[in-house]
């Protein structure tokens, strides 16, 4: 009898089913998208503000290995001695 109370019931009981189903959707998906683009504009924001720390620390990092070439290449020989290739 499982599958016999499966049909049971209106036309109007199921529309109603299948409107709340799609209001459900809706609204979740709405809010959704609100939450995705809330998020994107706070770390957009956030990236805006450590923008000119980035750039410094990435300016460091590139001197830095500036620095490491120079080294390797003065010092080529020696480096040479140590690590066989």
């Amino acid at each position: 009898m499982v599958g016999h109370a499966l049909t049971v019931g209106d036309v109007g009981g199921s529309l109603l089913a299948f409107a709340t189903a799609g209001l459900v959707i809706v609204l979740l998906l709405f809010g959704l998208a609100l939450a995705v683009g809330t998020a994107q504009d706070a770390l957009v924001e956030a990236i805006r503000a450590r923008g000119p720390q980035a750039k410094h620390w990435g300016g460091a990092i590139l001197v830095l290995v500036g620095v490491w070439f120079l080294i390797l290449a003065i010092w080529a020989d020696a480096f040479a001695d140590v690590f066989e290739v």
